[in-house]
């Protein structure tokens, strides 16, 4: 079917420790957001759970420790198609852009290499600065990974004792 809506739907997703306000809190002839609305795309800001607008539950608090228990898979499997669904059903679209800025790009691969029913629904993808590794790093990044790493056994009982408040992937610290 057609849609009714002429622009192209354009989702925003940001990247760690972020929430959209980074693609709009420029003033409005340098936002990103604004930019790409003025270039003629309906524009669409993801906000991750956990985030500054990302904190209403319909059942838990984010004091609760339960509140925080979700991965970047959760962010892929459940946050990231929903929110392309909704986007898809309120345009009328059958595709959309996805621009994401560093985990935003690591969460629309997860989302595309998972559900391969997704690669029809997201016309096309742009990873600004994808997420790397540290392995071979240097400077003032090793050193941070050293410092990290004597902390481990700190941050596991944290994790122990008050739940999980931040995501960890293997050689990759993400608070």
């Amino acid at each position: 079917s057609k849609s009714l809506n002429r622009s192209p739907p354009l989702l925003m997703v940001p990247g760690l420790g972020a929430s959209a306000a980074a693609f709009v809190q420029n003033p409005p002839d340098s936002s990103p957001a604004m930019l790409m609305a003025d270039a003629g795309f309906d524009v669409f800001l993801l906000n991750y759970r956990g985030t500054r607008y990302g904190q209403r539950h319909a059942k838990l608090k984010p004091s609760e420790p339960a509140f925080w228990q979700f991965t970047l898979d959760d962010y892929s499997s459940k946050d990231a198609r929903a929110v392309v669904d909704k986007v898809l059903n309120v345009t009328a679209q059958e595709s959309l852009f996805w621009l994401g800025h560093s985990q935003g790009t690591s969460v629309g691969f997860m989302l595309l290499a998972d559900n391969p029913e997704y690669n029809e629904k997201i016309r096309a993808m742009f990873a600004l600065t994808p997420l790397g590794t540290g392995q071979y790093s240097s400077g003032l990044v090793l050193l941070t990974r050293h410092i990290y790493n004597l902390f481990r056994p700190l941050i596991t009982l944290h994790r122990y004792f008050f739940g999980a408040t931040f995501i960890e992937i293997p050689g990759q610290l993400m608070i």
